[in-house]
Formats: C-alpha cells, structure tokens, sequence
C-alpha cells in the first residue's frame, strides 16, 4: 500500500479509499495530511463506503470527531481547530485506538504521539489540474 498514487477525480480518490477499506485491518491508523480542498475527506468518504457506509460523510471540523457505525467502526477525526493534545483525551482518543476501529485523521500533525505503526497519506494538489491529486503513502504496520 506504501507508494505513490495519482488520481484523477473525486471519484478515483473515492475508488482507492475503498479498496485501502477492504485490505485494512482493523486497529489501522491513517495520517491524512494536505492542504484545504486537497481531498482528505473525500478519501474519508471512500474508506467509509468500502467499509459499508451508505450515509452522508462530512469533515467534522466543528464537532472534531464523527463515528461510524460499520464493520470495522470508523473514526474520522479533524484536528483543524483542536486547542491542545489534551483535549484529544477529553473526547475520547484512548476508545478510537481499539482494534476493532479504522482511524482517519485529518490534519494529524497538530498532535505529536501517534503510534509508529500509523500510515502516513499526503494529499496535494497538481498545478492547473483542479481534479487531480497526487497521494504518496508511507509507513504502516507490515502486514
């Protein structure tokens, strides 16, 4: 799953979100890192229809976090606006490492103590190609 990846639309992210879903286990920790509008959560939104989600899938950039209810849960979490790694524990952060759990992070750098075994994914842009992304993944546990 470590390499690079580019895809051309909203939906090819989408399509290989899902298939990341179907290969990952459970316990997994995903990194996403990007600037705004690089499609973190549209990645979100893949991983979640390939575990079986068939609802609405938005940034919880207010909220910070929003669960899933699939096989394995999900987590997405958005640290855009968290005030200090302390508040992580206050909603909850102990409960989303569990193995039966698939964790997404948006905007994961504002933390510092991820597990090593976390997969880092970055999201960018391609210059004057508005829909396409280049996404490079490293790390992970060898599975």
């Amino acid at each position: 799953m470590t390499g690079a990846y580019l895809s051309h639309s909203p939906e090819e992210t989408r399509s290989l979100a899902r298939r990341w879903a179907q290969a990952l286990p459970g316990g997994s920790i995903l990194l996403l890192h990007g600037d705004l509008g690089a499609g973190k959560t549209c990645f979100v939104q893949g991983l979640a229809e390939g575990l079986g989600w068939d609802g609405a899938v938005t940034s919880p950039t207010y909220t910070l976090v929003q669960e899933y209810s699939c096989s394995p849960r999900l987590i997405h979490a958005d640290l855009y606006r968290l005030s200090d790694e302390e508040e992580l524990y206050d909603l909850g952060f102990e409960e989303w490492l569990r193995a039966d759990t698939l964790l997404a992070v948006e905007w994961s750098e504002r933390v510092s103590f991820w597990p090593d075994h976390a997969w880092q994914l970055w999201l960018e842009n391609v210059p004057g190609e508005p829909d396409q992304r280049r996404i490079r993944v490293e790390g992970g546990p060898k599975l």
